[in-house]
């Protein structure tokens, strides 16, 4: 199709443009007005449904295999939902099963997206993120630190899209002076919500893209492990009073807030191995006593394999690992490291609700459905 004609131009430019603003309003819960169902929700929902239909009408050639998680919910997970709804089985919620059928709507939409359609997306999110960046800096108290919650009712999603936008950015952009800017914006955004979940994984993208730099520069890689030896060394000597394992330990404590987590991790662990094939169905089935009491694993992996078991897992989990394989190879650390980042973080909170969890996993299956022949990507 003519790249220069309205049609074209509204499903690759504007449409995708639209889809990622829209992505990044949905995290800020102040402007949804309603708890779930918002105005924003069903925009974002309409947008992707025209991306949809745009493409079956233009003759895109969709790729079907980012169809399972939708045939897997539909099939299996909501029958199970809606029977234990029906006999009030603790946990299982209609809420997240819509959510899930929406998000798996969502990364399907995505996966199919060429990479002028990825591109306008991704300006899309970086045109938000500015303006909220420029509200941040008006109106944020910096003499008083705290956690950014005025666009947000939970700071945590703040971090969640912020990392999901970096990796948006570092996969999409590719002049360095927009992309610096552009990571720049996510992380001031990120940096707000006070996350150490958030922390820990930026620090891992920014590992990943220093990789890079040592690995095409060997002889400062040797002088780097040289000084990280010497570091270790004179450790002891500067600070006899503290151990290697002391500060590890009072991070993971502030982190895992008083072990709370570990404790929603064994018993989500416990809830899905009651029904290790194909879970319980969209819910939460955790809790800080025993399993089933209505709390989330607060990990992204337990919590799916309470609710679509070990095929849902292998369904979401192996193209993305795949897609990192494939960022290895490209020598692409950087997007490399903010998808570690962005799936590290996920194992501290429950990330399956929201739609930038799907955008990134299309994202992912884009990436290694897409034929290459050359250096060129025929979509």
């Amino acid at each position: 199709m003519n790249q220069g004609n309205p049609p074209a131009i509204f499903g690759n430019y504007i449409l995708p443009f639209c889809i990622g603003l829209l992505l990044v309003v949905n995290s800020f819960t102040t402007l949804r007005g309603y708890s779930a169902g918002g105005p924003a929700e069903i925009l974002l929902f309409l947008a992707l449904f025209l991306l949809i239909s745009y493409k079956v009408f233009s003759g895109f050639d969709l790729k079907y295999q980012a169809l399972l998680p939708f045939l897997y919910v539909i099939l299996f997970m909501a029958p199970i939902t809606l029977m234990n709804s029906y006999y009030e089985i603790l946990g299982s919620s209609t809420r997240t099963l819509v959510a899930l059928i929406f998000g798996a709507m969502t990364g399907f939409a995505i996966a199919n997206c060429k990479i002028i359609e990825k591109k306008s997306l991704s300006y899309g999110v970086l045109f938000i993120l500015t303006i909220a960046v420029l509200i941040v800096l008006r109106e944020y108290d910096f003499g008083t630190l705290q956690r950014l919650i005025f666009l947000s009712n939970n700071p945590n999603q703040i971090a969640l899209y912020s990392l999901g936008a970096m990796f948006i950015f570092s996969v999409t952009i590719e002049r360095p002076l927009v992309l610096f800017l552009s990571l720049f914006i996510g992380t001031i955004y990120g940096y707000l919500a006070l996350s150490d979940s958030f922390f820990l994984a930026l620090v891992i993208a920014l590992l990943f893209a220093a990789l890079k730099f040592f690995v095409q520069i060997k002889s400062l890689l040797f002088l780097f492990i040289f000084w990280s030896i010497l570091i270790l060394i004179a450790w002891p000597l500067l600070l006899p009073n503290n151990s290697y394992i002391e500060p590890l330990i009072s991070l993971w404590s502030n982190a895992d807030q008083g072990g709370a987590r570990v404790t929603l991790a064994i018993n989500g662990i416990n809830a899905w191995l009651t029904s290790p094939l194909f879970g319980h169905g969209a819910g939460a089935f955790s809790g800080m006593a025993v399993e089933f009491q209505r709390f989330e694993a607060h990990n992204t992996i337990i919590d799916f394999l309470t609710m679509g078991g070990i095929p849902w897992i292998l369904i979401i989990y192996i193209p993305i690992f795949i897609y990192m394989k494939k960022l290895l190879q490209q020598g692409n650390f950087l997007a490399l490291g903010f998808l570690l980042g962005f799936f590290i973080f996920a194992t501290f909170h429950f990330v399956g609700r929201h739609p930038i969890f799907w955008v990134v996993w299309g994202f992912c299956m884009s990436g290694i459905l897409h034929v290459e022949r050359g250096k060129k990507c025929v979509e």
